[in-house]
Protein backbone atom coordinates (compact mmCIF):
# COMPACT_ATOMS: atom_id res chain seq x y z
CA UNK A 1 0.00 0.00 0.00
CA UNK A 2 1.24 3.27 -1.11
CA UNK A 3 1.39 6.24 1.71
CA UNK A 4 -1.33 8.33 0.16
CA UNK A 5 -3.73 5.29 0.43
CA UNK A 6 -2.96 4.58 3.41
CA UNK A 7 -3.24 8.40 4.66
CA UNK A 8 -6.70 8.08 3.07
CA UNK A 9 -7.84 5.18 5.25
CA UNK A 10 -6.39 6.94 8.67
CA UNK A 11 -8.33 10.25 7.03
CA UNK A 12 -11.26 8.72 6.62
CA UNK A 13 -11.25 5.99 10.00
CA UNK A 14 -11.46 2.89 7.47
CA UNK A 15 -10.75 0.00 9.94
CA UNK A 16 -7.78 -2.75 8.76
CA UNK A 17 -10.42 -4.98 8.96
CA UNK A 18 -12.75 -3.59 6.41
CA UNK A 19 -11.04 -5.64 3.53
CA UNK A 20 -13.82 -6.45 1.22
CA UNK A 21 -14.08 -2.51 1.23
CA UNK A 22 -10.37 -1.51 0.87
CA UNK A 23 -9.88 -3.89 -2.07
CA UNK A 24 -12.68 -1.95 -3.85
CA UNK A 25 -11.03 0.83 -2.89
CA UNK A 26 -8.23 0.43 -3.93
CA UNK A 27 -9.60 -1.06 -7.42
CA UNK A 28 -11.07 2.42 -7.80
CA UNK A 29 -8.05 4.57 -6.53
CA UNK A 30 -5.17 3.36 -8.58
CA UNK A 31 -3.67 6.77 -9.04
CA UNK A 32 -2.77 10.10 -6.78
CA UNK A 33 -5.41 11.79 -8.61
CA UNK A 34 -8.44 9.18 -8.13
CA UNK A 35 -7.08 9.86 -4.44
CA UNK A 36 -6.92 13.19 -4.51
CA UNK A 37 -10.46 13.17 -6.36
CA UNK A 38 -11.87 10.57 -3.45
CA UNK A 39 -10.81 13.07 -0.59
CA UNK A 40 -11.80 16.25 -2.55
CA UNK A 41 -15.33 15.00 -2.67
CA UNK A 42 -15.66 13.45 0.54
CA UNK A 43 -16.09 17.09 1.61
CA UNK A 44 -19.96 16.54 0.54
CA UNK A 45 -20.14 12.88 1.41
CA UNK A 46 -21.93 11.48 4.39
CA UNK A 47 -19.20 8.24 3.76
CA UNK A 48 -16.37 6.64 2.34
CA UNK A 49 -18.54 3.59 1.15
CA UNK A 50 -21.43 6.14 -0.60
CA UNK A 51 -18.82 8.01 -2.30
CA UNK A 52 -16.94 4.61 -3.61
CA UNK A 53 -20.30 3.20 -4.44
CA UNK A 54 -20.75 6.43 -6.86
CA UNK A 55 -17.39 6.57 -8.14
CA UNK A 56 -17.94 2.92 -9.26
CA UNK A 57 -20.99 3.55 -10.94
CA UNK A 58 -18.94 6.11 -13.23
CA UNK A 59 -16.54 3.92 -13.75
CA UNK A 60 -19.37 1.28 -14.78
CA UNK A 61 -20.71 3.99 -16.76
CA UNK A 62 -17.45 5.25 -18.32
CA UNK A 63 -15.35 2.24 -18.49
CA UNK A 64 -17.58 -1.14 -18.45
CA UNK A 65 -18.59 -3.06 -21.93
CA UNK A 66 -20.98 -1.34 -24.62
CA UNK A 67 -20.57 -4.55 -27.09
CA UNK A 68 -21.12 -8.00 -26.50
CA UNK A 69 -18.58 -9.07 -29.25
CA UNK A 70 -15.80 -6.75 -27.25
CA UNK A 71 -16.27 -8.37 -24.01
CA UNK A 72 -16.17 -11.97 -25.81
CA UNK A 73 -13.31 -11.08 -27.51
CA UNK A 74 -11.44 -9.71 -24.81
CA UNK A 75 -12.90 -12.82 -22.27
CA UNK A 76 -11.00 -15.32 -24.58
CA UNK A 77 -7.99 -13.29 -24.54
CA UNK A 78 -7.82 -12.37 -20.48
CA UNK A 79 -10.88 -13.51 -19.03
CA UNK A 80 -9.96 -11.49 -15.87
CA UNK A 81 -9.10 -8.08 -17.44
CA UNK A 82 -12.37 -8.74 -19.18
CA UNK A 83 -14.37 -9.51 -15.86
CA UNK A 84 -12.97 -6.58 -14.23
CA UNK A 85 -13.88 -3.82 -17.32
CA UNK A 86 -17.10 -5.24 -17.61
CA UNK A 87 -17.67 -5.22 -14.03
CA UNK A 88 -15.36 -2.90 -12.79
CA UNK A 89 -14.63 -4.96 -9.41
CA UNK A 90 -11.62 -6.73 -8.47
CA UNK A 91 -12.17 -10.12 -9.90
CA UNK A 92 -10.59 -13.09 -7.71
CA UNK A 93 -10.67 -16.59 -8.69
CA UNK A 94 -12.88 -17.45 -5.68
CA UNK A 95 -15.61 -14.44 -7.76
CA UNK A 96 -14.55 -16.00 -11.35
CA UNK A 97 -14.66 -19.92 -9.82
CA UNK A 98 -18.78 -18.87 -8.84
CA UNK A 99 -19.15 -18.93 -12.56
CA UNK A 100 -20.33 -22.66 -13.57
CA UNK A 101 -20.11 -21.58 -17.29
CA UNK A 102 -17.16 -20.65 -19.27
CA UNK A 103 -19.80 -19.23 -21.71
CA UNK A 104 -18.92 -15.57 -22.40
CA UNK A 105 -22.07 -14.70 -24.39
CA UNK A 106 -23.96 -16.50 -21.70
CA UNK A 107 -22.45 -14.38 -19.04
CA UNK A 108 -22.80 -10.67 -20.77
CA UNK A 109 -26.26 -11.76 -21.58
CA UNK A 110 -26.90 -12.63 -17.50
CA UNK A 111 -25.07 -9.05 -16.66
CA UNK A 112 -27.33 -7.27 -19.05
CA UNK A 113 -30.50 -9.37 -17.69
CA UNK A 114 -29.19 -8.14 -13.99
CA UNK A 115 -28.84 -4.54 -14.92
CA UNK A 116 -25.55 -2.58 -15.41
CA UNK A 117 -24.84 -2.35 -12.18
CA UNK A 118 -24.63 -5.97 -11.04
CA UNK A 119 -21.97 -7.21 -9.38
CA UNK A 120 -19.84 -10.78 -10.39
CA UNK A 121 -20.94 -12.29 -7.74
CA UNK A 122 -24.82 -12.10 -8.72
CA UNK A 123 -24.02 -12.77 -12.54
CA UNK A 124 -22.60 -16.18 -11.41
CA UNK A 125 -25.88 -17.34 -9.28
CA UNK A 126 -27.69 -16.55 -12.72
CA UNK A 127 -25.21 -17.28 -15.35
Amino acid sequence: MNIAFEQLLIEFEIKPTAVIFIDLMKFHLKTVERMNEFANRMLNEDSPFSLIVKMWKEDVDAHSYTDKADFVYDYYRDKKAAFERLFQEPAHDWKMDRYETDDPERIYDTYLEQGKYSHMTEVAMFA
